[in-house]
């Protein structure tokens, strides 16, 4: 017997499609398109929405059919390892990060295994509602047209989302919950948006293939509908919705005209794909330039962000237990972690789904989660005529890349795009189904249905509301409601909510540096500093945290803020001056003494004794060069720009005779210091010297060129009647200077010189005319107006 498990009962010819039918197999098929409108799902509110529809569907609608024993003990045993950190923690092996949280900050830890079980829970619930979904689109019982029509439905409404994306591209709008950093899309990321764009393109193809084989009019519309998608992979801006694009589209494309082995159709299916490539390469624009290498030379594996992620990511899984450090804790975590890939930026996730997915449940995790997916993807064989091969193949396709691009990025944990590639999967399994019905799979259906639904409206009205609703929603409404408490001086108010929220998230460092700001202007500084302390061992990496907990200190306690401060430059990198400057200007308003102490940790450092200087004059200028030149004698750890920026103020502000001398001992220096030289001399009434100076170190001057061979009498003309043309006076000047006509070629260059908008380059010509002369006082002078109308 080729088939002894019951198929799903029902005839393929003829059923009647009951309009109840119709809206459920439409609300499937548009509930990740929702998802994907309101922001990819990624904010809690959002994702509350999609989780109250998903359990509304499960408790009207709820799967009636097994995927087998199997497959289900291998979903049951990925929730059960998502559960294990709800156990003591004394049970498993302890890491070093707890320990030094514990003792070394007294940050006061759940007993469970995972350090922020409310936040973990939540994380948890998300994680069934995505295996229920991906339950409940598997054990669909569709006819073939109406797997058909949902496949039809998902991809018109991505291509309308397509359409108003790049709609209110154009119109430089947006909804105000598509928050991004290019403008482009509804994931704040853009390579979630192109995932989701590249994949629903392979269908798209497989839609537009089927109506154009029956004969349909309607063919012509799928090809608008690709037009826009690929419109809106390059205003994108992302590689990977190209790749995913060109290479499903070729697979599928080969794979369909191959099984046909018709010599026809696999030239007009290779056609279409070289088709398809000339209109990425003719639109690609801006996206297509970031394919191409810059050399070879350090553009290793190792020098890309990315894979510094990967590499501090391995070292987080080496110092924690097989089980992971549980679910919604790798934001906190990680950054103690950031040693290749530190920087200010904070590192939200792994840059991959399935180190994500390693980090917080294991290896295990990882293991179980590929069987199962093998488990589900064999249903979708065999892939035969007259079982919608196409559009199955399509799917799958698209479900597989989805899941390959998973390694380079966080698709999988944004709920829009995860119950996208989910929904494919589900859509490309062999229909009829070879399962069997199952009671106890409905009832267990509608009790996560209510779990969803409770679940989804709570996040949902908590988010709207900023209630304390506990696990990631609660906290973000307390760091919200605790931010606008500290700017109307609710001081205890902040105490009160970032106390209660580091109960359901011990390890969020804003929580105490909220809490810490408040503390300060409460008089507490003993609490306060603790509070900070925790607050840096949880963000190591941002500079923007120590300075703003300077900047609380300043007015009280000048040590401690000077203590913090030094902690911003260092992580401040090569931000180092512009944050130093920052820290001069608030010391100078508000604390005098601290003021005093920046300087003494300025002065010795190369990079922070400019914003310092720029900032003086004087005696006070002066006491600053000499302290510099005592520490740093030879300049040696200024870099060549440092030098010329550092001799550039020392002439405009500083003791130039002081300047001469220590240039006499440094003959090196007069590359950098010509200018304050220059001035030097031209004080003494050596205008010679110091005109020379000019002309030997002062960058080149663009002057225009001149055209044609006209004569000087020509020349003579053409000015007497353009008198306000630059480049006839120009080219008179020159042919004036080479018959040796000095004092013709000054009177020339002085006409536009004392004109107020005319070049800056004709009191460069005055100059030279008056140094030809060897009129070098007047010549010195010209110089200068030179250099001031360049400066305007």
């Amino acid at each position: 017997m080729r088939d002894s498990v019951p198929r799903s009962h029902y005839s393929s010819k003829n059923r009647h499609i009951s309009a109840g039918q119709i809206a459920g197999y439409g609300a499937v098929a548009l509930l990740p398109v929702l998802a994907c409108f309101l922001g990819g799902g990624t904010q809690k509110w959002s994702e509350g929405i999609v989780l109250a529809v998903l359990g509304l569907y499960l408790l009207i609608r709820p799967p009636r059919v097994s995927l087998g024993t199997a497959t289900n003990c291998i979903f049951a045993a990925i929730i059960a390892l998502a559960a294990i950190a709800f156990l003591p923690a004394r049970w498993f092996f302890v890491s070093a990060w707890r320990r030094a949280m514990v003792n070394d900050f007294a940050i006061s830890l759940p007993p469970t295994f995972t350090p922020q079980p409310w936040i973990t829970a939540g994380c948890l619930i998300s994680l069934i509602a995505g295996m229920s979904w991906l339950y409940l689109v598997s054990t669909q019982e569709l006819e073939l047209r109406s797997a058909r029509f949902q496949l039809r439905l998902f991809v018109s409404g991505i291509v309308a989302l397509g359409a108003i994306s790049i709609a209110l591209y154009l119109a430089h709008a947006a909804f105000p919950f598509w928050i991004n950093q290019h403008g482009f899309g509804p994931f704040p990321n853009r390579n979630q948006t192109a995932d989701l764009f590249g994949i629903t393109a392979i269908v798209l193809l497989a839609c537009g293939q089927d109506d154009l084989r029956r004969g349909r009019r309607r063919w012509p519309v799928w090809i608008v509908a690709l037009g826009i998608l690929i419109a809106a992979l390059v205003l994108n801006l992302s590689r990977a919705g190209f790749v995913i694009l060109v290479g499903g589209s070729a697979l599928w494309i080969a794979v369909t005209a191959l099984r046909q082995r018709s010599p026809a159709r696999i030239a007009l299916g290779f056609s279409f794909l070289l088709l398809l490539l000339s209109a990425i390469l003719l639109l690609g624009g801006d996206t297509l330039e970031r394919f191409h290498l810059r050399g070879l030379e350090g553009m290793g594996v190792s020098s890309d962000f990315r894979w510094l992620i990967f590499q501090d990511t391995f070292q987080l899984l080496r110092a924690s237990s097989w089980c992971g450090i549980g679910l919604g804790n790798f934001d906190s975590v990680f950054a103690i972690f950031r040693a290749a890939s530190g920087g200010n930026t904070r590192a939200l996730h792994p840059e991959s789904d399935w180190l994500w997915l390693w980090a917080e449940l294991g290896w295990p995790a990882v293991a179980l989660t590929i069987i199962g997916a093998a488990l589900v993807a064999r249903r979708v064989l065999p892939l035969q005529e007259g079982t919608n091969q196409r559009f199955r193949l399509a799917a799958l396709i698209g479900a597989i890349l989805f899941a390959l691009h998973g390694i380079v990025d966080v698709s999988g944990h944004r709920v829009g795009t995860a119950f996208s590639g989910i929904f494919l999967l589900g859509l490309s399994l062999h229909r009829p189904l070879r399962v069997k019905p199952n009671q106890w799979i409905a009832t267990f259906s509608r009790l996560i249905g209510v779990l969803l639904l409770v679940s989804g409206v709570s996040w949902a009205v908590a988010a709207r509301g900023k209630m304390p609703f506990p696990g990631c929603v609660g906290v973000t409404n307390a760091k919200e409601l605790s931010a606008d408490a500290n700017r109307g001086r609710n001081f205890a108010e902040t105490i009160s909510l970032t106390t209660r929220a580091l109960l359901w998230a011990p390890l969020d460092w804003q929580l105490y540096f909220l809490r810490a700001l408040a503390e300060v202007a409460e008089k507490q500084p003993d609490t306060a500093l603790d509070d900070f302390r925790r607050a840096r061992f949880l963000e190591p990496n941002g500079f923007e945290l120590p300075l703003a907990e300077g900047n609380a200190w300043l007015p009280s306690q000048p040590i401690l803020a000077v203590t913090a401060w030094r902690e911003a430059l260092r992580r401040a990198g090569p931000r180092r001056a512009e944050i130093f400057s920052i820290m001069l200007t608030n010391a100078s308003n508000q604390n005098p003494e601290v003021s005093r102490i920046m300087e003494e940790i300025g002065l010795p450092q190369h990079d922070l004794v400019m914003p310092y200087l720029i900032r003086v004059s004087g005696a006070t200028f002066t006491h600053g060069v000499d302290k510099l030149l005592r520490n740093d004698p030879d300049l040696k750890t200024f870099t060549a720009p440092e030098k010329l920026a550092f001799f550039t103020l020392w002439s405009e502000r500083g003791d130039l005779e002081e300047l001469s001398t220590q240039v006499k001992q440094h003959p090196s220096w007069t590359s950098y210091a010509w200018l304050g030289l220059a001035k030097y001399y031209a004080g003494r009434n050596d205008f010679r010297a110091a005109y020379e100076l000019t002309q030997r170190y002062g960058e080149a001057v663009a002057l225009p060129r001149v055209a044609g061979d006209s004569s000087l009498e020509e020349l003579q003309n053409r000015f007497y009647s353009t008198p306000d043309n630059y480049s006839v006076g120009y080219a008179l000047y020159r042919a004036q200077m080479q018959r040796g006509r000095t004092d013709d070629a000054l009177l020339t260059a002085r006409h536009f010189s004392e004109r107020p908008n005319s070049p800056a380059y004709f009191h460069l010509l005055e100059a030279q005319c008056w140094a030809t002369k060897e009129n070098w006082e007047r010549a010195w002078s010209a110089w200068q107006s030179f250099q001031a109308a360049k400066g305007k």
